[in-house]
């Protein structure tokens, strides 16, 4: 069965890997599928995918503030709302890390026309101080669902009180 209308996805990178998959999801939405992502830091060493067979992309510019690694890194994607404007998708899918602050932004866009945003990630362990936890829980539940690549991800996901959770194995 295939999604009927557009769909659009936002990372904060997108890994050459998964090339393969999103030309997949886009071939399974009747509208087509927009990717919306930037590029890496240097250090990060992360070989990126721009070119796609069916899925259509716009570059994101990546405003990285700290190194990835730190639990301080956040990342703000320019062009976030253009884009949604432009593509004017019926749903979008976000990564479900409250760290890239223009995300936010972006779920708040969606809902103001009443669209569903879903987050997917690994899961949600239970670290970081009590306003870190806060502002990760604050955002989590801010998206109308939550897609985990693994069980463990997504009991994570649970365990914070989330009620829409999903599991998509990370494999293709």
């Amino acid at each position: 069965m295939k999604f009927p209308r557009r769909l659009a996805l936002q990372q904060r990178v997108i890994p050459a890997y998964r090339s393969p998959f999103f030309d997949l999801l886009a071939r399974a939405c009747e509208g087509g599928l927009t990717l919306f992502a930037g590029q890496p830091l240097s250090v990060e060493s992360i070989p990126t995918a721009t070119d796609f067979a069916a899925a259509d992309f716009t570059p994101a510019r990546n405003r990285h503030f700290r190194d990835p690694q730190s639990s301080l890194y956040q990342c703000w994607q320019d062009g976030i709302t253009n884009w949604l404007e432009r593509e004017n998708p019926a749903a979008l899918i976000v990564e479900a890390n409250p760290r890239y602050l223009s995300t936010r932004r972006a779920v708040n866009w969606m809902h103001a026309r009443n669209r569903p945003v879903l987050g997917w990630g690994l899961g949600s362990p239970r670290g970081g101080n009590p306003i870190e936890r806060r502002f990760r829980l604050n955002f989590l539940r801010s998206l109308d669902g939550v897609i985990a690549y693994s069980r463990r991800g997504a009991e994570e996901y649970r365990a914070l009180g989330l009620g829409r959770v999903f599991t998509a194995f990370n494999a293709v």
